[in-house]
């Protein structure tokens, strides 16, 4: 299995306009690699994207609470 690349530190602060599409900028390659994995194991891509969606969902409720 190759080597992760690292993921891009953000140049913006969190709070600034451009911080989400920086930091979804960074995350594409590597999403887009364990999408592949998922494929490549024999999981359908588009249910694995769904499951990634609602585990990234299911993140936000717990550390809200």
């Amino acid at each position: 299995m190759p080597k992760e690349t690292a993921i891009k530190s953000p140049e913006s602060h969190a709070n600034s306009l451009t911080y989400d599409a920086e930091c979804q900028g960074a995350l594409t390659d590597r999403l887009e690699s364990l999408l592949d994995d998922a494929q490549a194991a024999g999981w359908d891509r588009t249910k694995a994207a769904a499951a990634l969606m609602y585990l990234s969902a299911k993140r936000l409720r717990s550390s809200a609470g």
